[in-house]
């Protein structure tokens, strides 16, 4: 039987049902733009799998790559115009350097600085990988007709640059630079299928820091407020298995396991066995947490509003339905497989 509803419905209708008065609207497109890249991720981890490297590496590789000959480029500009924080980004380079696919050498402008270069068996990697990649995600191009191809993208592009503009404090990848050596490099691709990951990817990024941005004066984590919304909306009593609780925030056990812990020792929720197997455990939501969860929401949901400013109400409208339509397609093609962060 063809699926007819995507996660973002059940957040949706769960909301409806336990805060009727809360206007998530915005947040399910943005919701929807977070859950597709993620499942898009999930299909990329099979194949950098397949080429024994990580995601991680190869965010590395491939913004090295973007910068073109003679690819280089310093520890500073990938924290800076990557997304990649210092100490994230001193690890990676650990990785692929071992790995003989980048270089570090003293950068001949400044004795104290660093370049990192991507080698010719690095270079040989991205480009391998890249092939790969888009014929793994080829199957996004027949889930639309020819005028939906082009609807989305105009209206995601048109998204990512109202968020530019709205700003987050941090410098982020230029569009134009990011998706320039990649449609060179790879003419005989369609190159919508090239842009559209990529801006997905890149609104994603966008996305998640504003939403750390709005969250970072209620001291909540994007993954803690997921949590304690997911736990609010579940109605009385605001009750949870793990599990559950892992598929909503789409992490594994063992990431949900960590941020239970951080949660618990604040306060926020409540641990306690199952009443009916003692092997098992219900996470409950406690009044400080409804309390700090009740603001974030509030807060959440007013700067997703914001961010979708740049575009009219048929506008939103337009792209929430495409958006829909690619979701549904990819939570049916992958099932709900939680992340291993």
């Amino acid at each position: 039987m063809e699926k007819k509803h995507d996660s973002v419905d059940v957040i949706k209708r769960e909301f409806a049902q336990t805060l009727p008065g809360v206007d998530v609207g915005a947040a399910t497109i943005t919701g929807r733009v977070r859950r597709t890249n993620f499942h898009l991720n999930r299909n990329a981890e099979e194949v950098f799998n397949s080429f024994n490297t990580t995601g991680a590496s190869f965010d590395v590789l491939a913004a090295l790559y973007a910068a073109g000959p003679p690819y280089q480029m310093t520890p500073t500009d990938f924290y800076r115009g990557h997304m990649m924080s210092s100490a994230g980004v001193t690890a990676r380079l650990d990785v692929v350097e071992r790995a003989g696919l980048a270089a570090r050498s003293r950068d001949p402008r400044d004795r104290r600085g660093v370049i990192v270069t991507l080698t010719k068996t690095g270079q040989k990697l991205v480009r391998d990988v890249a092939q790969a990649l888009y014929r793994r995600q080829a199957f996004v191009q027949k889930v639309y007709t020819e005028r939906e191809r082009r609807q989305v993208l105009n209206l995601l592009k048109r998204l990512l640059n109202s968020l530019e503009r709205l700003g987050s404090g941090t410098t982020l990848p230029d569009y134009q630079a990011a998706i320039g050596p990649w449609v060179r490099e790879f003419p005989a691709l369609d190159p919508w299928l090239v842009e559209f990951l990529l801006v997905i990817a890149m609104l994603t990024g966008r996305i998640n820091r504003e939403t750390d941005r709005l969250l970072h004066d209620l001291n909540v984590s994007r993954t803690a407020m997921i949590i304690l919304a997911a736990l609010r909306r579940s109605g009385d009593p605001q009750r949870l298995s793990p599990s559950e609780l892992s598929q909503a925030a789409m992490l594994s056990s063992a990431g949900m396991t960590a941020q239970l812990d951080q949660l618990e020792e604040r306060g926020l929720v409540r641990r306690s066995p199952h009443p009916e197997d003692r092997r098992a455990l219900y996470v409950t939501l406690t009044r400080p947490g409804q309390k700090l969860v009740d603001k974030a929401i509030e807060t959440y949901n007013a700067g997703h509003k914001r961010m979708l400013s740049g575009l009219a109400s048929s506008e939103r409208q337009a792209l929430d339905i495409l958006l829909r339509k690619l979701l549904i397609a990819l939570e049916a093609s992958n099932g709900a497989k939680p992340s291993k962060d």
